[in-house]
């Protein structure tokens, strides 16, 4: 009997879980993970606007026992790929295969930024209360939702979320009073959709009268005067700053051999293989490369990179036709309204064949079944 060890318990780890199980009936699976539940990402702006505690899209990961899938709760030491040895607190796994998808974590130096009165890390569950009770309590200045650096999990959530402050503010009756701004260092709003998708969505802010401000790149946030600093001088005022961090590898993965010289796993872009035998890795700790940058660190990916995976892993032990990820995928991008467009196409052509659909109620409700049928089925 082989034994499979996962190490992260978010889309791309649960993914190839639930694959595996169905391929390697008769084998030992394990995940692992630090957490002890799981949600997806947009949960927390659902619960930011309103339209759902995060309570209600989180399930447990001891779920996975009904998939026979046994679940260590545990903080992860140290990878062996070599050996395929983990390290973890509740003792040492040794695995037939392994799958690293821990994902990422921010950038401890731009949550150093965040540490003030008034800012918050959009992205931490953990401040949704505060960002709540601020929100409701704003009367006058300006609200600032600032990416701080890339790459950046979920390129579209910044402007969501300043389209959920701009709403917010307008039912509250204070909108004229607090202007609203989004701040990204990057020169347009999505460059991975392409322009024209980056203009519509420029020009939905401006018929919001939110303000983009692009090229920013923040260098320091002075609490005291409220104010952000951003290379070059400019300086710009806020009374509440909701910052993105970049995302940064997980300090387990930048001091395993597993890392390139970038700090990530730099896998095969289609197989998700690693240079050691028998170890795979997908989701946000990876960094794939594309034609215009790299591959969007977004949960949708990281699912089908785990479910390929899973079945490159199960033709390694048992035999079977090797799979490819192919790159095909999509964001989601919440509007006001209850509307979502998506950012989709073939992100690893070359050049990237991604464009902006329409925005409409049925991809809402279409977010939402994809949200109930994928806690169930790996959780469930």
């Amino acid at each position: 009997m082989a034994h499979v060890v996962i190490l992260g318990g978010g889309f791309g780890g649960l993914a190839a879980a639930h694959e595996l199980r169905d391929l390697l009936p008769g084998d030992e699976i394990t995940l692992v993970d630090r957490a002890d539940r799981f949600y997806m990402g947009f949960a927390k702006l659902w619960d930011l606007s309103g339209v759902r505690p995060l309570e209600d899209g989180t399930a447990l990961l001891s779920g996975l026992s009904n998939r026979s899938v046994q679940f260590v709760h545990a903080d992860i030491g140290s990878i062996d790929p070599q050996e395929r040895r983990v390290e973890t607190s509740e003792g040492t796994l040794d695995a037939d295969a392994l799958l690293v998808a821990l994902g990422a974590g921010p950038l401890p130096g731009h949550l150093e930024l965040l540490q003030g009165d008034g800012a918050h890390d959009l992205y931490d569950a953990r401040q949704l209360p505060a960002m709540r009770q601020a929100l409701d309590q704003i009367d006058r200045g300006r609200v600032v939702v600032a990416i701080l650096g890339v790459p950046l999990k979920c390129p579209p959530a910044p402007y969501e979320a300043a389209f959920i402050v701009d709403e917010r503010l307008r039912q509250r009756g204070v909108r004229r009073a607090v202007a609203v701004a989004v701040a990204t260092p990057q020169p347009m709003t999505l460059p991975v959709a392409g322009p024209d998708a980056s203009a519509y969505l420029a020009g939905l802010l401006a018929e919001r009268d939110i303000e983009l401000l692009s090229q920013h790149v923040v260098q320091s946030v002075d609490p005291t005067r409220g104010v952000i600093g951003f290379d070059g001088g400019r300086e710009e005022a806020y009374r509440l700053l909701l910052g993105v961090p970049a995302c940064a590898p997980p300090q387990v993965v930048r001091d395993s051999p597993l890392a390139a010289p970038s700090g990530w796993i730099e896998p095969h872009r289609h197989s998700l293989r690693t240079a050691f035998d028998h170890v795979y890795a997908v989701g946000d700790c990876t960094l794939i490369p594309t034609a215009n940058g790299q591959l969007p660190k977004a949960g949708v990916f990281a699912a089908a990179q785990g479910t390929v995976a899973a079945r490159n892993i199960a033709a390694d032990l048992r035999g079977g036709v090797i799979a490819a990820f192919d790159g095909v995928g999509h964001c989601y991008l919440e509007l006001p309204g209850r509307k979502v467009a998506l950012v989709e196409g073939n992100f690893l052509s070359d050049p990237p064949e991604v464009g902006l659909t329409e925005a409409d109620e049925d991809n809402f409700r279409q977010k939402q079944d994809y949200e109930r049928d994928t806690l169930a089925a790996w959780l469930g």
